[in-house]
């Protein structure tokens, strides 16, 4: 549901943005809470089912994720939900899965009850919303403001390709910054949105677009070399990489400004920005808190434009849920000591904890980590070789990478299937190459666990040349004799997934292997 789609500051945002100031009331603040949600689905008969799972995404920026909670509606169509929440008012998007493309935003406020309704239409598409509290939206924003986003990402610019490979980082930004200014007019377009759900938008899209394509710049350049020189792949040493001085464009970003609060591309973001090669800010681990805070502001103070304020709280929540993601790993007791040692009580040493005690019942189902090494065969013969390797069981291949967003959220959503199908016979095969920095892919499969594999460039390409595939995450499921009998590209749930994959089980058994 959510990447949101989100694949994608501009220094263009803050001279050609109209200026807008808000009430405090209406712009979030970092606040451990917990909410009840409650409301009714209306569904027209002719498209009405049995039943109806209603998904909530909720961004959650001091712990970095979005995370998503689910219920069945019942045969009234109403819904109850108890969601955490990390900000005094939290944006979400809302869907069912009647219609999976439709999303309603819907604002949680802290402290109260909070209702929703909304209605479908026959064609599937959402007619009405109602919410309990509404800090200066209007319906218009509530049913058509992710619908918008999504009208930016997949706008495509009608300008020939150029190369940027050989020029400098800072014209891959400049051009980066004209790109986001191309899909600046679709916000203006009908149907007519409020000013602040338009510059909400804006800033989700720009923030998407720096830590996708700006902060992936040797993987952006490898693309942008081959697609303006018929396709050929370029010489390691003919793409420079940026130095960290070059990052001074983050100083555009106002990352200070708590409408960002509202943003699901904020939490991602702020993950990125932590583990970039470039800018290199060291892990928290155990490091005191205000020791490890004064290390960043050497490293990000004069790029980001400021040495205090909201952002650097967000940081340190993000630096502990690099740990909690990445490696699926609990506080010790050293690192909830300095918690406390710092915020002394406070909201965020709540949201830190409250997230350890999560991360603790996920870490009991924690897949082991096998790290494989590359086998000495041909790049055409390889992937013959490792599902060889697994003989006997359902082989489900994920290629992925560190950069990729809706990759790690797919890995992320997989661990609530994966141990009933490993269970049943399956294992799980993680393929990557080079495009994931070496030191950070070896970060995250710590989290991730199964079978994984660091392809050479040369592997990596037979791969995607030979099964046709053109992104990523992408995948292939072979049955207990090594045939290939799915492939597909994009993650496509939990559910569905789950079901593909019991397919080639039963295929098998009905062949009586």
């Amino acid at each position: 549901m959510l990447s949101l789609k989100m694949k994608l500051a501009c220094a263009v945002l803050l001279f050609l943005w109209p200026v807008i100031t808000y009430a405090q009331s209406g712009s979030p603040v970092l606040h451990a809470g917990t909410v009840i949600l409650s409301g009714k689905v209306t569904i027209p008969k002719v498209i009405r089912k049995d039943s109806v799972w209603l998904m909530l995404t909720i961004p959650q920026p001091f712990t970095g994720e979005n995370k998503m909670y689910r219920t069945l509606l019942d045969s009234s169509g109403r819904f109850v939900l108890k969601v955490n929440t990390e900000t005094n008012l939290s944006r979400c998007a809302i869907s069912t899965d009647i219609s999976m493309d439709h999303l309603v935003t819907v604002l949680l406020k802290s402290g109260q009850e909070n209702k929703v309704s909304f209605n479908y239409s026959d064609d599937g598409t959402i007619t009405k919303v109602s919410i309990s509290d509404n800090p200066g939206f209007t319906e218009a924003d509530l049913i058509q403001g992710l619908k918008k986003f999504d009208e930016v990402l997949s706008y495509r610019s009608s300008k020939p390709r150029v190369p940027l490979y050989n020029k400098t980082f800072s014209a891959f930004v400049d051009h980066a910054n004209n790109a986001i200014l191309d899909r600046r007019p679709i916000l203006n377009n009908p149907p007519f949105l409020s000013e602040k759900m338009k510059e909400i938008l804006f800033k989700d899209y720009s923030l998407a677009m720096h830590y996708t394509h700006v902060f992936n710049y040797r993987n952006e350049m490898v693309i942008n070399y081959s697609n303006t020189n018929n396709g050929k792949m370029p010489d390691s040493s003919e793409i420079k990489e940026p130095l960290r001085q070059d990052y001074s464009f983050l100083k555009n970003l106002d990352l200070n400004n708590r409408l960002n609060l509202y943003c699901f591309s904020y939490p991602t973001f702020t993950q990125e920005l932590l583990q970039n090669n470039i800018l290199n800010i060291p892990r928290i681990q155990e490091t005191p808190i205000h020791e490890w805070i004064k290390n960043v502001k050497d490293i990000l103070g004069q790029l980001i434009g400021f040495d205090r304020g909201m952002y650097y709280d967000m940081l340190v929540g993000n630096a502990y849920g690099v740990q909690f993601e990445l490696e699926l790993k609990p506080l010790t007791p050293k690192q909830i000591e300095n918690i406390k040692k710092y915020y002394k009580g406070g909201d965020l040493e709540k949201i830190l904890l409250r997230r350890n005690k999560e991360v603790m019942q996920e870490a009991l189902f924690k897949e082991t980590v096998v790290v494989n090494k590359t086998l000495d065969v041909s790049p055409e013969e390889l992937m013959s070789a490792i599902v060889s390797a697994y003989k006997g069981k359902t082989v489900i291949v994920d290629f992925w990478a560190t950069w990729c967003s809706p990759c790690l959220e797919a890995i992320k959503k997989s661990r609530d299937i994966k141990k009933q199908l490993i269970d049943k016979g399956a294992v799980f095969v993680y393929i990557s190459g080079p495009t994931s920095p070496r030191k950070l892919w070896e970060m995250h499969v710590k989290g991730i666990g199964g079978e994984q594999y660091y392809l050479t460039t040369a592997e990596w390409k037979h791969m995607m040349d030979s099964f046709d595939f053109s992104g990523i995450p992408s995948y292939l499921i072979f049955d207990k004799k090594g045939e290939l009998k799915q492939q597909f590209t994009g993650y496509p749930g939990n559910e569905i997934m789950q079901k593909r994959i019991e397919a080639v089980m039963e295929g098998d058994l009905k062949t009586g292997l």
